[in-house]
């Protein structure tokens, strides 16, 4: 967060404010049971003469729950949070930033209300036709449910760190970027040789059983249900045009297209009709369901159910376990009610169910071990084709080489440690030696100068704030009464 405020001094709190209270709109994110000190019941923490709120810990947290469940499309779970320990992740990074606000004002900064005033000013949020307009920073606040003085409050602390940001910056020197600038952009001048593993292999099967017996654990078999089941098809419900439509308006909002835009009754009359005798089926299905219970002997089907079934409902079958009945649920187009006679849980084949998977990497690893060995000999009277000076992203290609293999080759190349060598790819591999070396293109420097600077700053800068926080640390004293 540090580095990313120092990063990006432009965007103002409201940002974080506005996304963050949109998503806890609907309800902060369960977090399960919480215990605060009786005693701290406002704060989370104190670090130094200040303290952390609940309330902060609360939008952090939420903050970082939206970022995570962005990255996830929408798939990160509480157990995920609670796994990687997001509450606690949340909390030390509030720690990190009171101990620098406590340092900014120790060493003297202040904000005063006349740059809260200018920050608030030249925000464009609260812009209307570039001009702050006092009327949409209210509304705004207002339909965020975010009083006017707690945002400020907040802005005051971002506004203090971006000052004591700006007062610890250290530019880069001339040196610094140059020598940035050797590390991305030094220049190989390589010769190369490019070797293929035998065509012809012959496979021992003593060889293969050996890698089966070495990865057993890896080949499992599938994960199964065995139901007896009873399936109820849908019906077919006689229904005049006034019921169908009148079902249609009670639930419209099912109805959408991919703009989210509600579709007229004409356009989905089918699904209408195909979704309400869905709805009289389940009625059926529920009175089965009773007699089901009573006597599985109704059933009129046996499946036997596999994990990676596409066309089953497999989520419905997820917490099972044997002889649990499970209440009907959708199954090719009517309902299935089903008994789990047992659950087969996965174990490792056996050689003969395993050999073809064991194949992969059987044959993986003897392709390696004969690329290794050529390549070995194409090292002792080595005698490549010298393709001039090459850098990080250099692209090139070959008869034998594409680009993007080369590209691999390249990136590998710069980490090697040694003057010869050879780097495997996936089916071949590049023999090389170093011819000579440029340290600094000036080319490239002038090219990427301001990348290199950017990149220069930021390593120097938040090497300094991990020393100071490290520092601050041992200068502050830390409270901490938030319990999981």
């Amino acid at each position: 967060m540090i580095t990313w405020m120092q990063k990006n001094k432009k965007y103002l709190v409201v940002t974080i404010w506005i996304s963050t209270i949109a998503f806890v709109g609907a309800g902060f994110v369960g977090w399960g049971a919480y215990d605060f000190n009786s005693d701290r019941s406002k704060s989370v923490a104190k670090v130094g003469h200040r303290t952390v709120s609940i309330e902060e810990f609360q939008q952090r947290y939420s903050n970082f729950y939206n970022y995570y469940n962005n990255m996830f499309d929408g798939k990160f779970t509480k157990e995920q949070a609670e796994q990687m320990g997001l509450d606690n992740i949340a909390l030390q990074n509030l720690i990190q930033e009171s101990l620098l606000l406590n340092y900014a004002d120790d060493i003297g900064i202040r904000v005063s209300e006349k740059d809260i005033a200018n920050s608030i000013i030249k925000d464009v949020n609260f812009q209307k036709d570039g001009v702050f307009d006092r009327s949409l920073y209210e509304n705004i606040l207002k339909t965020n449910g975010i009083k006017p003085a707690k945002f400020e409050e907040s802005l005051k602390k971002t506004i203090l760190l971006q000052k004591l940001f700006n007062a610890l910056n250290i530019p880069s020197s001339k040196d610094d970027i140059e020598m940035l600038a050797s590390s991305f952009f030094m220049q190989d001048r390589v010769a190369i040789d490019v070797v293929t593993p035998d065509k012809n292999v012959s496979i021992n099967e003593e060889g293969l059983k050996k890698t089966w017996e070495e990865n057993k654990n890896k080949f499992q078999t599938e994960k199964s249900y065995e139901l007896k089941a009873l399936y109820i098809p849908s019906i077919n419900v006689d229904l005049n045009e006034t019921e169908l439509l009148a079902f249609y308006d009670e639930n419209r909002g099912n109805y959408r297209d991919i703009n989210d835009k509600i579709l007229e009754y004409k356009e989905v009359k089918d699904s209408v009709k195909q979704d309400y005798n869905m709805k009289e089926t389940r009625k059926i299905a529920l009175e089965k369901y009773v007699e089901f219970k009573k006597d599985t002997n109704i059933a009129n089907q046996n499946l036997l159910v596999k994990e990676s079934n596409a066309t089953f409902p497999v989520v419905e079958l997820e917490n099972a376990k044997a002889n649990d009945i499970l209440k009907p649920f959708e199954y090719d187009n009517g309902y299935l009610i089903a008994k789990v006679e047992k659950v087969n849980l996965p174990k490792p084949k056996t050689y003969e169910d395993a050999r073809n998977d064991t194949m992969d990497i059987y044959m993986a690893k003897i392709t390696k071990k004969s690329l290794e060995d050529k390549a070995k000999k194409s090292l002792e009277n080595f005698s490549g084709k010298d393709i001039g000076f090459i850098s990080r992203d250099t692209k090139k290609s070959f008869d034998n080489i594409t680009e993007s293999e080369f590209q691999i080759f390249v990136s590998q190349l710069f980490e090697q440690t040694n003057k010869k060598g050879y780097i495997l790819l996936d089916k071949k591999a590049i023999v090389y030696e170093i011819l000579e070396q440029n340290l600094l293109n000036n080319n490239k420097l002038v090219e990427y100068k301001d990348m290199l600077t950017q990149s220069s700053n930021s390593l120097i800068n938040d090497e300094l704030n991990s020393d100071l926080v490290s520092s601050l640390l041992k200068r502050y004293k830390i409270e901490q009464y938030y319990k999981r």
